[in-house]
């Protein structure tokens, strides 16, 4: 019997890596929500919370395309709003925060947040792309957008408190649902996002975050990391990204110790004991009408979840079929995924 249960451990091993090897990405899935055989849960039915600006007039001014750039003080971010905007309709919020060396305009693009017909609570998306203050960069004598908690960001920039301020500034300027106000971002803007999501005063802003190929410096992703509830956080990250290694670092290139990035299913393991999950919860072989290889579950309440899609043959990019950030996928991490885990949660659902 003994030698028959090892011989069965063996054969379920050996299928698992024979699927992971035939599909394009595999899933980390730890959920609070009960078991049950799908993967997802139904979008958020908490009511909406008009923010100022549904009763307010602004004297923003938007271009053909819906877009225009704020400035406030020394800094500035690029709005969009969508094609149907109702200013007295409340609209889920976007912020997605750029990666190093790059600016909010490139966000826009290759996060396609911006495009037609995407919502949010059956309403179109108001997207909103930062951009950092320029610092030293790598090599100390650059001048490079950047975002707090990496070696190079801006000495002295407080980002934390510039997205707080940007966000109310939004909420009195448009009509938004600040029940439904969410964060991203890519790299530096990744692990920037998780920062926020580490922080209680941003974790009780933000809905749900999603980092993507996130630069998880110690500033980034601080061993403290005390939210103060369960967050929903979705995260990608591709096993040939060379930049930020999906199995983590000690050191870069140049052997800087500061550059060091941990395991990421040690970061995704992390996030589910930080939520209460449980991280024994056994992986699932997902159905055949997508390229999902497994999944991980953990039951608490329906508030925190983990998600974490490793991407195989993906280096250090968003998702997308487009190839817009130099890598191609057979999905579009944008609307396939990361905007339905929005639709999952709002902050009227959230309780610690």
């Amino acid at each position: 019997m003994i030698m028959l249960a090892k011989s069965l451990t063996l054969l379920a091993l050996f299928l698992a890596t024979a699927n992971a090897a035939a599909l394009p990405y595999r899933r980390f899935q730890v959920r609070t929500a009960a078991d049950n055989s799908t993967d997802s849960m139904p979008p958020s039915t908490a009511p909406s919370n008009a923010t100022g600006g549904c009763s307010a007039t602004s004297s923003w001014q938007f271009d053909s395309t819906n877009h225009a750039n704020i400035t406030s003080g020394d800094r500035s971010f690029l709005v969009h709003l969508p094609a149907n905007y109702d200013p007295k309709t409340p609209h889920a919020l976007v912020v997605s925060f750029h990666g190093f060396k790059a600016n909010g305009k490139k966000q826009e693009l290759i996060t396609g947040l911006s495009e037609k017909g995407l919502t949010l609570n059956g309403k179109g998306i108001v997207a909103v792309f930062p951009n950092g203050q320029f610092g030293p960069g790598k090599n100390g004598n650059q001048s490079i957008r950047a975002w707090q908690g990496a070696p190079y960001s801006p000495p002295g920039v407080d980002d934390i408190a510039f997205t707080q301020q940007m966000v109310q500034q939004l909420s009195d300027n448009l009509c938004l649902d600040s029940n439904r106000f969410y964060a991203s971002g890519k790299s530096n803007g990744g692990g920037f996002t998780n920062l926020l999501a580490c922080t209680p005063a941003t974790a009780s802003l933000f809905a749900a975050f999603a980092p993507v190929s996130a630069a998880l410096y110690a500033g980034a992703n601080p061993t403290n990391c005390s939210p103060g509830r369960p967050v929903p956080i979705i995260n990608f990250h591709g096993l040939a990204d060379k930049i930020i290694p999906f199995d983590g670092q000690a050191a870069d290139r140049e052997n800087r110790t500061e550059y060091a990035t941990p395991n990421i299913t040690q970061y995704r393991e992390a996030w589910a004991q930080r939520n209460g999950c449980s991280t024994s919860a056994p992986a699932r072989v997902a159905s055949a009408n997508g390229p999902k290889i497994g999944f991980r579950r953990a039951r608490r309440t329906t508030t925190a979840v983990v998600n974490g899609f490793t991407v195989k043959g993906l280096g250090h990019s968003w998702p997308g079929t487009a190839g817009l950030d130099g890598g191609v996928t057979d999905f579009n991490a944008t609307t396939a995924n990361i905007l339905p885990f929005f639709d999952m949660h709002a902050m009227g659902d959230l309780s610690s």
